[in-house]
């Protein structure tokens, strides 16, 4: 039924009828439903107007944000794990030297400990929480200097030391920081965004009348069988979907009569029917 269909659905299969210039071209060769037209205008734009990932594009960008996220997620973690063992394998080098230097595998301990007071613990944490952990360590670094000659002086990669790689770490939490904290300012202008469940329900109100009026006039219309199946097939089929979609589910509801917005049953639709008595497929 057409009201299993979602807003994405009701967007989606109204957008050639209003859009695409074929089709809107069919649509209004057919006399039976060409003044409905404008009533499948407005019904089109009122979905769109409620249709959550509509407008800024709110969605779009926090799917954005939460890919770049992980990304750098995953540089964050990768560099703390080259940290941690970083130190570990500077200790053990310590101990195998003859004889084992043993006061700077100690020190090794103690900055490991110092770093990653839960081990890697934190790899598995929030973003935020890892955000506040770099922040933590940076902090630490300033406030014992002595912990950042010791990273100096341990070799990393290429030509970098073990202080260049905690740089790195420390530059991927503060990007985790501002890329939550976007994250968050979008999520709470969808949460706050003005449509209501009450416009909401208007809006497919709306166009459940009207959509369900062009099929009903095309029942009885004589323009050929193609193009009624082209303009009524992609509707049938959808709702057909979603009937099975939400088979056993309670369905979504139309809301009651009255609160729909557009023209009451008294007020007669173009093309002989009344938008009253189409609210159901006959």
């Amino acid at each position: 039924m057409l009201k299993h269909l979602n807003l994405d659905e009701m967007v989606a299969l109204l957008s050639p009828w209003v859009d695409d210039p074929k089709q809107r071209k069919l649509f209004l060769s057919i006399p039976e439903i060409a003044p409905l037209h404008p009533r499948v205008v407005e019904a089109h734009e009122a979905v769109v107007a409620v249709q959550p990932s509509s407008g800024a594009g709110a969605a779009s960008q926090l799917r954005a944000l939460v890919d770049e996220s992980n990304e750098v997620d995953r540089c964050h973690d990768h560099l703390a794990r080259a940290v941690s063992y970083g130190i570990d394998a500077h200790r053990e080098l310590c101990l195998a030297e003859a004889p084992a230097d043993a006061a700077r595998a100690a020190q090794c301990d103690a900055v490991q400990k110092k770093l990653f007071p839960n081990g890697l613990s934190i790899l598995n944490a929030s973003p935020l929480a890892e955000a506040g952990n770099t922040a933590r360590i940076a902090r630490l670094l300033e406030e014992e200097p002595e912990i950042v000659a010791f990273l100096k002086a341990i070799p990393a990669r290429g030509k970098a030391s073990l202080l260049d790689v905690v740089k790195r770490w420390l530059a991927t939490g503060r990007e985790l920081q501002a890329l939550e904290r976007a994250r968050t300012e979008i999520e709470a202008t969808q949460a706050t965004a003005p449509a209501t469940r009450t416009t909401i329900q208007a809006a497919r109100s709306q166009w459940f009348k009207v959509v369900s009026l062009v099929l009903s006039n095309l029942e009885v219309s004589r323009a050929p069988a193609r193009d009624i199946e082209i303009i009524r097939g992609p509707v049938l089929r959808a709702s057909d979907r979603a009937g099975k979609r939400y088979a056993g589910a309670a369905p979504e509801e139309a809301p009651p009569e009255g609160e729909a917005q557009g023209p009451g049953p008294s007020e007669a639709e173009p093309g002989g029917a009344e938008i009253g008595g189409a609210s159901e497929l006959p």
